[in-house]
């Protein structure tokens, strides 16, 4: 029998560092043999302490069964009673007016942490350790993905988890499944970083949920599990038996199946209920999913066990410790004999059923990895096929549909019966599949460009960026709407034209003059390339069309990826180290600074540029009030950040007294105080902000006040103090650019004998 109190020290150590560690680092942070180590994780069991040797480094990951309560009224339970938005670090409401508890040491909190030897576990630990063993806390998955046909019309603009939600319930018993059980593609880390979940945290859930996945099917196969009766398919079942069943299993542990509509009436993609917030939403971890959902009147976010996903690369789920491309290969190892050979050319075929993206180095010339490989494996960047009910099927006049597709003017094909608008083929479901866009991969060849259209008065469809309304003055380019879509496919952007204002809305792919109203149609279609284009392509020199708009000129011009950023560690012999530092110590003398990392995002700054082009236009010309500012926040939202931009909205926001914004501090002292580190040392960002003219903020703010008479320009940010101002408040996260990470720890007092 394993000794409590160890246990919960390793789990303990295992949360502060992330939730995982590798053996030889627990035993040094633990202080016990290897062999006492072993006997310890052994007595404990894989339900405590799950331990992975697959060939190299064991490592070994924090299990536990605690749970979060999912009901809306609880009159006492065996589960943490907690506000699930403020674990996420999302809940704006505090702990005053919040209806569920903040306290993880309420009397029954404490209770039911000791009953599961988790005691002395503090807030960001236990965070980790449910993130990892509890679904409640990960974003819904898509309903619509999870039928039969696992059609969902968004595809990889969903805002759901594309996910096989027997897989996350632990129920999953085909093997391999159709569906995805792969929580690290891009689709599905999109959804969970926006979440708030990181990407290790994601690895680490990935990890353990495959490993109960492969030993669900194990007992199966050796018939251990008698009497074993997988979750029936409730979408067969008439609407009004299947709601009321999904209401009772509410009650039920571990549930995880969101509640469809009421009463059986489907809503449609988009049924959330005017008026209710976010509070009493179930959106998911995120607390901001606007797009497909199935909310029930009346029903909060917490009382909903909701479930998690992304997009589907059918049975071959990347696995932590595998190659990205690399099949899972069960218990048993891999077994090269001809049945095997089939299953896997099965499995690549499910895959190909699944995945909506053409694997970029397959059309240009070779993809080592064959089979393997995650992706769609075709000869064209771009592949149109039709849901037969069963499975995908190519279409014939591949070149012509294509070709017809890249027309803004063309939205059907009559003698097709083909509508691109809603995406059909006679009454099927159609799709296309294509290579990522060309803003993403910018120097890869043959990847896809998108361009945006607006259409006018005559009918005509003008490209963005080519000619304005009336006097031809330039709107933003293709590139940048595009980089902007893919940063928030549900967003609306504002940009000026010349002298008008416009708000452009992905989600209704409509442009409105917020001065006269007026609204036009806007289009987003690929450059239209044929398959002579393609071989003329893979024979010549590779041409991206994208322009090169340059990073800085001190930027490590070999650390730009092509898409997310690069954190480069700065020499501290050089000035811009020094400069930073200085900034830093100007309130923190009693603080030293460990290493300054510069944030290299290509994507971010060419959208921050553009920013603030547009602020200087509507300027007069002039250049644009710029800072270097401090925010502090949880260790666990940095890399969000680097990647995505600040979002109070998803990050938080570190108060409301001047508004609903990303608040940054004059003085790093001020930002210190919301450094939240789940382990030494201390990080803190210093961002460059736009804050061009202010005003003082209100606590009622969610943007700048109006600052002309015709309401039409606003102020650009807000402070505290216009007179002297020390917090900035931000509503337009275009306007930041994450420039900096400063790692940082508190001088150690020297004790002088006199």
């Amino acid at each position: 029998m394993s000794d409590p109190a160890v246990c919960c020290f390793l789990t303990k150590t295992l949360c502060a560092q992330g939730g995982r560690l590798g053996l030889p680092q627990l035993r040094e942070h633990i202080g016990l043999s290897a062999q006492q180590l072993e006997e310890t994780l052994s007595a404990a069991g894989p339900q405590r302490f799950l331990v992975l040797r697959d060939g190299g480094e064991a490592g070994v990951l924090a299990m536990s069964a605690v749970r979060l309560c999912v009901r809306r009224e609880c009159k006492g339970c065996e589960r943490l009673h907690l506000c699930k938005l403020h674990l996420m670090g999302r809940c704006h409401l505090g702990p005053r007016s919040c209806k569920y508890s903040h306290d993880i040491i309420s009397a029954e909190n404490k209770k039911v942490l000791k009953t599961h030897e988790l005691f002395g576990l503090n807030e960001n630990e236990l965070r980790v350790l449910l993130l990892q063993n509890d679904p409640f806390l990960l974003p819904d998955v898509c309903l619509l993905y999870n039928r039969r046909d696992g059609a969902c019309s968004l595809q990889s603009n969903c805002n759901k988890l594309h996910i096989c939600r027997h897989f996350l319930q632990g129920e999953c018993t085909f093997f391999p499944c159709k569906k995805s059980h792969n929580l690290l593609d891009t689709h599905a880390l999109r959804v969970l970083e926006n979440g708030g979940i990181d990407r290790n945290i994601a690895s680490n859930i990935q990890t353990i949920y495959h490993h109960k996945y492969v030993e669900l099917n194990k007992e199966l196969k050796k018939g251990r599990i008698h009497n074993y009766k997988p979750r029936e398919n409730v979408f067969k079942k008439p609407a009004v038996i299947r709601v009321k069943e999904l209401r009772t299993s509410l009650q039920t542990v571990g549930s995880t199946l969101p509640v469809p509509p009421s009463e059986g009436k489907y809503l449609g993609p988009s049924s959330n209920v005017p008026g209710q917030s976010e509070h009493q939403l179930p959106t998911g971890a995120g607390g901001r999913d606007k797009g497909p959902s199935s909310n029930v009147p009346g029903q909060s976010e917490h009382q909903l066990p909701t479930g998690a996903g992304g997009r589907d690369k059918g049975p071959s789920s990347n696995v932590p410790g595998q190659s990205e491309h690399q099949l899972p290969t069960g218990a048993g190892g891999r077994d090269k004999d001809k049945k095997d050979d089939s299953s896997a050319k099965a499995s690549k075929d499910n895959e190909d059923d699944e995945c909506d993206e053409i694997c970029v180095f397959y059309v240009w010339k070779y993809c080592k990895h064959k089979n393997k490989c995650r992706f769609v494996h075709y000869h064209l960047p771009y592949r149109w096929q039709v849901h037969n009910g069963i499975t995908w099927k190519d279409l014939s006049m591949m070149e012509e549909i294509e070709k017809a597709y890249c027309d803004p003017k063309i939205s059907s094909i009559a003698d097709k019966n083909i509508d691109f608008q809603t995406m059909t083929c006679s009454s099927s479901s159609l799709r296309r599949l294509s290579t990522p866009s060309s803003v993403t991969k910018p120097t890869f060849a043959l990847t896809t460009q998108w361009i945006w259209y607006w259409k006018n008065d005559q009918g005509q469809w003008i490209e963005y960026g080519q000619q304005g309304e009336g006097n031809g003055a330039n709107s933003p380019s293709s590139d940048i709407l595009e980089n902007l879509y893919l940063a928030a496919p549900g967003g609306t952007v504002p940009f000026q034209a010349g002298l008008h204002h416009y708000e452009l809305s992905f989600k209704e792919m409509i442009q409105t003059n917020k001065s006269f109203k007026t609204r036009r149609q806007v289009r987003r279609r690929p450059k239209f390339v044929s398959f002579e284009d393609v071989q003329k392509t893979k024979k010549g020199q590779r041409d991206s069309s994208i322009p090169n708009q340059a990073c800085p000129v001190h930027w490590d011009q070999s650390a730009l990826p092509d898409f997310g950023y690069k954190a480069v560690e700065i020499s501290n012999t050089t000035s811009e180290y020094n400069k930073i530092k200085q900034l830093f110590l100007q309130t923190m003398r009693s603080y030293e600074v460990l290493r300054i990392r510069r944030i290299q995002n290509p994507s971010l700054w060419k959208v921050f540029q553009w920013q603030k082009e547009q602020m200087k236009r509507e300027n007069g010309g002039k250049e644009v009030n710029e800072k270097l500012l401090f925010h502090g926040t949880k260790a666990s939202f940095v890399e969000a950040i680097c990647i995505h931009n600040f979002d109070w909205r998803i990050c938080g926001s570190n108060g409301t007294n001047y508004g609903k914004g990303s608040y940054f501090a004059r003085d790093a002292s001020y930002s210190h105080a919301y450094c939240q580190a789940v382990v030494k040392p201390n990080i803190m960002f210093v961002a460059r902000v736009l804050v061009g003219n202010y005003v003082k903020g209100n606590t009622a703010y969610v943007r700048p006040p109006t600052k002309s008479a015709d309401g039409l320009r606003f102020y650009d940010s807000c402070v505290d103090d216009e007179s002297n101002p020390s917090i900035f408040v931000v509503f337009e996260k275009y306007q930041i650019y994450p420039e900096y990470l400063i790692e940082y720890r508190e001088e150690e007092k020297k004790c002088i004998i006199c």
